[in-house]
């Protein structure tokens, strides 16, 4: 049985009883637990994020100019990497000056930067 269905039953079993104050308290107290309730669940996809950015963090090795993941070829962006934690691969662009183009930012790179 959840708290918040305990909450429910007292409520019920003061009701029965007749005291309006103290139901009134109970119902304030369970909107308080589903209050909680919402908030952990918050933080706890939070947390998840987060581990999910210090797995990433870890696995990403800078090249200058380029992040790169073990087994992956193709450059990440750092301008995305560094300031949104999101990663991003290059795409290849050809020229001369700007050999590699984020998608994202547009930011542009070449083996030199």
């Amino acid at each position: 049985m959840s708290i918040i269905s305990n909450a429910k039953e007292i409520a019920d079993l003061v009701k029965k009883l007749g005291d309006i104050e103290l139901y009134r308290k109970i119902i304030e107290l369970e909107g308080e637990i589903i209050e909680l309730t919402h908030e952990k669940r918050d933080v706890e996809e939070e947390i998840i994020a987060l581990k999910t950015v210090i797995n990433k963090t870890q696995e990403m090795n800078w090249k200058k100019p380029f992040y790169y993941t073990e087994g992956d070829d193709t450059p990440f962006c750092a301008p995305c990497w560094e300031t949104k934690k999101i990663q991003v691969h290059l795409k290849f662009a050809g020229t001369l000056m700007d050999a590699w183009k984020c998608p994202n930012c547009n930011v542009g790179f070449n083996e030199e930067s």
